[in-house]
């Protein structure tokens, strides 16, 4: 994935990093490799850290 597509994240003017965790709880899991009329990537979110750790753990156990 090219880094100019990766919206950066407004705290920190850097790629938005995987369990970062937004003003509204949301969490971020991934971005998509496809790039939006906007010019950035599409982004995965996750409702909260739940959520986020049981896509996580499903991830990991596909690859077992």
């Amino acid at each position: 994935m090219k880094e100019e597509h990766k919206r950066p994240n407004p705290k920190t003017g850097k790629p938005f990093e995987q369990g970062f965790s937004d003003e509204n709880g949301r969490v971020f899991f991934s971005y998509v490799n496809k790039v939006g009329n906007d010019g950035w990537y599409l982004e995965e979110w996750k409702k909260d850290m739940e959520a986020f750790t049981a896509k996580k753990q499903r991830e990991q156990s596909n690859e077992a």
